[in-house]
């Protein structure tokens, strides 16, 4: 496992509008879990923002090819994603887009999908299911819960229910794997992974 380096080039100059992976050595020690219970070399990516988490992956494991998506709300994430072009030409792609836009057939190519992308429920709700049609093995999902307060909690779209609501709908054919904390730049953050049982 390789200790990512720090990563201030990808937020030098920005505001930092929303929190994002610190890459420091216990978010590659999770991420290194990851991809070693899955065994993901191909990663999609749903929301790209300031790319910390592109940047983690890449560097934990110099196997892995990463594919981004984004809508590019954001000045920095399309800056930030040519930064990464370069910097990995061969393991890395970026596509401007919206991830309600993809096609299910598109998603044959990779062992995992990472969602982090539209944070409303009806947005969290069309990632799961594009992921469910595309049969994913395994979806690793962000956010799943946080050390917010109590207040901002109630005024938020809970992920957590979210998923557990998932979870308990047959047609939903996965099963929670592990839920992972790690340190983020405003909180301590959660990822879930789940995997699909009918593979």
């Amino acid at each position: 496992m390789n200790l990512v380096d720090d990563s201030k080039f990808l937020t030098e100059g920005w505001s930092y509008d929303e929190g994002h992976v610190l890459p420091d050595a216990t978010s590659c020690r999770i991420i290194h879990i990851i991809l070693k219970m899955t065994r993901s070399r191909n990663v999609l990516e749903i929301g790209f923002n300031y790319g910390h988490s592109a940047f983690t992956f890449l560097n934990v494991d110099t196997n892995v090819k990463y594919h981004s998506v984004d809508i590019g709300q954001h000045e920095y994430t399309l800056v930030n994603a040519n930064k990464l072009k370069e910097m990995y030409p061969d393991r890395f792609v970026f596509s401007h887009m919206s991830s309600h836009d993809l096609e299910p057939r598109t998603l044959d190519l990779y062992d995992m999908v990472f969602v982090d992308g539209d944070h409303s429920i009806e947005g969290m709700s069309k990632d799961l299911n594009l992921c469910n049609e595309a049969r994913v093995e395994y979806i690793l999902f962000d956010d799943y819960v946080s050390s917010l307060s109590m207040d901002e909690r109630v005024e938020s779209p809970n992920p957590k229910r979210l998923i557990h609501h998932y979870l308990s709908k047959p047609d939903f054919p996965y099963k929670k794997v592990h839920d992972f904390a790690y340190p983020s730049s405003d909180r301590v953050n959660h990822m879930v992974l789940l995997k699909r049982e009918d593979i």
